[in-house]
């Protein structure tokens, strides 16, 4: 088995029942494999075979679960690219996954026309809307008239395939590539339903986005896996995603808590009618206690979590009767899932002590696309080391202390300031710079980069912020920056992070 089949299984016991919502589309289960088959074909014949890689920079829209799931039928590896990145940052990932296409939003036209011609494997480009380049041909009129039979992949798929591939920041600057497989997915799948119970009846909002693990892998995949409802937002908006979990009777959501922050800021907030929620899915960042308590009034609790995208997502989850009994905490591990707490050695370390987390199941990733020294690097014996520093309490419950050792998150999106040291470091103006995270009311944190001006220059702060823009995603890009005659650095020239955050933040 493997996950393309799963829309084939619903089809064939349940045809008419309701799949996939998005905008005035309304598609059954029959209806939506249909379009899947339409698609593999298509994939077939532009030369998709196992183990083939196709990428997409899209928008939450059908076509993305569409993609993905007519590649996991073929044995293909879809490439779902985070569009909130530069193109450079874009060309990297390509270049190393090395895609025979790339399908792309209107609002990304720009983007996929700056990367034209510098990924040598690309065959086709293909726009899901109208929009773009005229040449590149349109979505719906590419997969017209294919047939409507399962396709036949050259080789069996199975859940030990690679189903995506997933990029990660790198702490030296360069992302990695998590090579999530069909059985990641679906165990992940299984640990959800487990822990929250879902069935052929809920409904999800999918808002966060796709191309994120939790975006796909808890708004969509477990939906998908029992038969739910997936109820597909474009971009997240919060007076659309109110509307929508009223109107479509939305049972669940994940989000990042910025997200159920703004929606409390909009005045359609008191007067959304709940009473077809559940409980909402916060992951990310820890949920603070106002938060909770603001949603509480309206009857709506979270479930919290913590999870990654080499472990397809889930880790831990806090229950909706632990949100403030164990405010802080991420939970306990999710079913088929085990944690440890090591120390730098390798040992195991008891109740209450600090130290590294590490992971273990059927949902950890097998390896890092083309990385064999970054896999051994982090995985130990099917262990992954996660590089988060936290420590178990006397009940069970996990408590990250802190993060990766430089990394900050920002609305959700994970930081590595190696990444935008690189890009300050080529500024002629910038003779040395540092970059951490810093907190932030609304998006958690965000990145304050402490530079050292080049010998006799001037330079501002927005000449900073500037430099980076077109070079940088938006939430990569410093949102502050300070001056310093000299970073603090260790005997060997690395830059001691905490120094500066005891400089810096108060």
């Amino acid at each position: 088995m493997n996950v393309g089949e799963w829309p084939a299984r619903w089809a064939a016991r349940y045809p008419d029942e309701p799949y996939i919502e998005y905008g005035d589309l309304s598609l059954s289960k029959g209806e939506f494999n249909t379009r899947i088959n339409r698609l593999a074909h298509a994939l077939q014949e532009l030369g998709v075979r196992k183990g083939t890689r196709f990428a997409a920079l899209l928008a939450n829209t059908n076509v993305f679960l569409e993609v993905l799931l007519a590649m996991s039928k073929l044995g293909g590896i879809m490439v779902p690219l985070n569009f909130r990145l530069a193109p450079p940052e874009l060309e990297y990932i390509l270049n190393d996954s090395s895609p025979i296409g790339l399908i792309y939003s209107p609002e990304f036209a720009e983007t996929a026309e700056a990367l034209r011609g510098k990924i040598p494997s690309m065959r086709q480009y293909i726009r899901e809307l109208e929009g773009g380049d005229s040449s590149d041909p349109l979505y719906e009129q590419w997969v017209a008239g294919r047939s409507e039979e399962e396709p036949v992949p050259d080789a069996e798929v199975t859940l030990d395939d690679v189903q995506f591939i997933m990029y990660t920041s790198g702490t030296t600057g360069k992302p990695k590539g998590a090579a999530i497989l069909h059985g990641n997915t679906q165990w992940n799948a299984i640990n959800s339903i487990n822990m929250y119970a879902f069935d052929s009846s809920d409904a999800s909002i999918a808002s966060a986005p796709l191309f994120h693990i939790g975006g796909l892998a808890v708004s969509a995949f477990p939906a998908l896996y029992v038969g739910a409802r997936v109820v597909i937002q474009r971009f997240f908006n919060p007076v659309e995603s109110l509307k929508i979990i009223e109107e479509a009777k939305v049972t669940f959501m994940f989000g990042i808590p910025v997200m159920f922050l703004l929606m409390t800021q909009v005045p359609e907030f008191d007067s959304t009618d709940y009473s077809s929620v559940r409980f909402f899915i916060a992951g990310g960042a820890p949920c603070p206690r106002p938060l909770i308590e603001t949603w509480l009034k309206h009857g709506i609790t979270f479930n919290q979590g913590y999870g990654m995208t080499e472990t397809a997502t889930a880790i831990t989850a806090l229950r909706t009767e632990d949100a403030l009994r164990k405010l802080g905490s991420c939970g306990k591990p999710v079913f088929h899932t085990d944690i440890r707490i090591m120390d730098v050695e390798g040992n195991d370390l008891p109740r209450g002590e600090m130290g590294e987390v590490w992971v273990k199941g059927p949902n950890v990733i097998r390896d890092y696309w083309q990385l064999p020294e970054a896999t051994a690097e982090s995985i130990t014996d099917g262990w992954l080391h996660t590089g988060d520093m936290g420590y178990i309490d006397d009940e069970g419950y996990l408590y990250l202390v802190d993060r990766r050792k430089d990394m900050y998150i920002s609305g959700g999106e994970n930081v590595y300031p190696a990444e935008v040291e690189d890009v300050l470091m080529a500024c002629e103006k910038i003779a040395d710079a540092g970059v951490i995270g810093v907190p932030d009311e609304k998006w958690g944190e965000v990145g304050l980069a402490v530079v050292v001006p080049a010998p006799g220059i001037e330079v501002s702060e927005q000449e900073v912020i500037d430099f980076c823009k077109g070079r940088l995603a938006k939430y990569k890009i410093p949102k502050k920056v300070a001056f310093v005659e000299a970073l603090p650095r260790t005997a060997t020239g690395k830059i001691l992070k905490k120094e500066l955050k005891a400089q810096f933040i108060n």
